[in-house]
């Protein structure tokens, strides 16, 4: 059953290009809200390629602190980097554009309230 529901899922998702015009607008909302962020923070800087980003921390602490208070506003988020030094996000293909913009906001002020 997995697989069936599986193939009929990646059948829908690539029957069309659809999905792929969405990520990449997906990707150009994430890169211009991390910009943003990073603007306002110094001592950050972003990267990433469709919808893995990161936004990494000079202070490998307040990428933590980030994530625990995004964790306390509803979004879960990670960190990674040789230091934990980098808040990553990995939103899901099928997100949509009112809650990936919901959880950028989310990102946004808790990096700002942890600054």
């Amino acid at each position: 059953p997995a697989f069936v529901t599986a193939t009929a899922a990646l059948n829908i998702y690539w029957s069309d290009d659809t999905l792929e015009r969405q990520t990449l607008a997906h990707a150009q909302t994430i890169e211009a809200a991390l910009h943003d962020t990073a603007a306002h923070h110094s001592g950050s800087a972003y990267r990433g390629r469709g919808m893995a980003w990161g936004l990494e921390f000079a202070d490998p602490r307040h990428a933590g602190r980030a994530a625990r208070r995004a964790f306390e506003l509803g979004l879960l988020v990670e960190t990674s980097g040789a230091h934990d030094e980098v808040l990553k996000l990995l939103p899901p293909l099928t997100i949509t554009t009112d809650d990936l913009d919901e959880g950028l906001r989310t990102v946004q002020r808790a990096v700002y309230e942890t600054a």
